[in-house]
């Protein structure tokens, strides 16, 4: 798959002139959206102990932008059996998942990819938000075809975390695309940067001059500070003083 579509028309038309009349091409990996949860609601104001669901409206077009052909995005209750059936009945290249990946009391994931016999590749990650991201192999299709799963934390900066982290990489990759400058944009840090003590965290920074600055409302479940940013630092454990250089990474999405 050419990248970008001016791009993609201008290499054609390059193609063409060259005297081209076939192209080995990838396909756009095929990708479905399971949105996990009983509390979620598609419409309206948050009500009666239900919320909005937010990671539907963001990663539906998010995934579309890293080069995937999205065939939907389908709501999963809480529910074992219901979760097993979507992912064993999926002929997505790629399952991507919200909610589910921690350890609560309907938190079915893991024993869903364990009944099927998945393999996990990672299964958590230690950084803040998103730690319990996963990312498993799922048994191949009857026609051989390989697949495997995204799984994304439920909170929406978390989920965030884990898709710039896991699935913009892996789509990346089954696209054909290459991957991205080995030099990551490194910046200074204009005021200090909270970290967590022990884990890597991701912090929505705005730009200001040539230096970012840490933004308001950055809670795992909170996407304000994340609207207005400019990307995602990389704050090692502990956190930075001002005037330290920091790594900055895309999280708009493509």
């Amino acid at each position: 798959m050419l990248p970008g579509g001016g791009a993609s028309a201008h290499r054609l038309g390059l193609a063409a002139a060259a005297g081209y009349d076939r192209l080995a091409v990838h396909r756009r990996p095929v990708v479905e959206l399971l949105v996990l949860g009983d509390e979620l609601l598609e419409t309206g104001l948050p009500r009666d102990s239900r919320v909005r669901d937010a990671l539907g409206p963001l990663l539906y077009p998010w995934l579309r932008g890293c080069g995937a052909d999205v065939t939907g995005r389908r709501p999963v209750s809480d529910d074992f059996g219901l979760l097993r059936a979507a992912v064993r009945d999926s002929r997505a290249d790629v399952v991507v998942t919200t909610g589910s990946t921690a350890a609560g009391p309907v938190d079915f994931l893991h024993d869903v990819l364990r009944e099927a016999g998945a393999r996990l590749l990672v299964d958590s990650v230690a950084v803040r938000p998103g730690h319990p991201m996963l990312l498993a192999e799922l048994p191949p299709t009857t026609d051989g075809r390989s697949r495997r799963l995204v799984g994304l934390p439920g909170n929406p900066l978390a989920a965030v975390a884990g898709a710039v982290t896991l699935a913009a990489p892996l789509l990346r990759r089954l696209g054909g695309h290459p991957d991205p400058d080995p030099e990551p944009l490194r910046t200074v840090a204009a005021e200090a940067l909270p970290g967590h003590p022990r884990d890597t965290r991701l912090l929505p920074v705005r730009r200001t001059g040539h230096r970012v600055a840490p933004l308001p409302f950055d809670g795992p479940a909170m996407l304000r500070g994340l609207a207005c940013a400019d990307g995602l630092a990389v704050v090692p454990p502990g956190g930075v003083i001002a005037g330290t250089h920091v790594e900055v990474v895309e999280a708009a999405g493509p």
